[in-house]
This record gives structure tokens, C-alpha cells and sequence, in this order.
């Protein structure tokens, strides 16, 4: 399995006040997803002039923000095995694997609270 990018998510219930914190800081939106449903985020991707970059995700119903590493790979199966392998379960229940036509994603958790968002981006379809 290749990790093809990797950078920090944020998971929030007010994504637009998190995006103007890093506005202020000179960061732009760069890739906005508003295709959300009741299995679907949406959400929004920065970046600033020195090209770091952050995404943030509109999550409703979860008690408090969080905060996590998002891995894009080559190969989503390999990724969530090698999470569970070390306790890591998937946030929205074993086996539920978001598809929004363009990407696949799970939002894994450890059992100390650290969670790592694997997303596979779909070449052809």
C-alpha cells in the first residue's frame, strides 16, 4: 500500500467558522464537496501561498470537533486492515465504507481517540 498525501482534518459541526480561522491565517478554498446526505460529509479543502494545505469536513451529530490525519492511498481494503491490526475500529461501524462516487473513505479510530481518515480517490468510473 503507497500513501499518496497526507495532511490534517478537521471534523466539525460549524465547517465555515473553522474555515475563516484559516482564512485569517491566509488560507483559500481550493476544493469544496457539498454533495452531503445523511451518509455523505461535505466539506471543504485550504491551502495557503506555501502550498500547506488542510481539509475540513461539516460532521453532524458528532459531540465535539475532531481532529485527524487523512491519508489518501492506493488501496483502501489494505489500509483499514492494517489500522484494525492495531486496535483501530471505523468511526461509522465495521464494514461502512463512504462512496461518493469520486472517492472511498473510513474515518478509523485507535481506542486512545487518535483517528486517521484512509480516503482511495476512484481513477475511472
Amino acid at each position: 500500500m503507497k500513501i499518496t498525501s497526507f495532511s490534517p482534518l478537521i471534523m466539525t459541526g460549524d465547517s465555515e467558522k473553522a474555515g475563516k480561522v484559516f482564512e485569517a491565517f491566509g488560507f483559500s478554498k481550493k476544493h469544496e464537496k457539498k454533495d452531503a446526505s445523511e451518509n455523505h460529509d461535505s466539506g471543504f479543502r485550504m491551502k495557503d501561498a506555501d502550498g500547506h494545505g488542510i481539509s475540513i469536513a461539516q460532521v453532524n451529530g458528532i459531540p465535539r470537533d475532531m481532529m485527524a490525519v487523512q491519508m489518501n492511498v492506493d488501496d483502501l481494503d489494505e489500509a483499514i486492515s492494517l489500522l484494525s491490526s492495531f486496535g483501530f475500529k471505523n468511526m461509522r461501524g465495521e464494514g461502512n465504507i463512504i462512496d461518493n462516487g469520486s472517492a472511498r473513505t473510513a474515518v478509523m479510530v485507535a481506542p486512545t481517540g487518535f483517528a486517521v481518515n484512509v480516503v482511495y480517490h476512484v481513477k475511472n468510473r
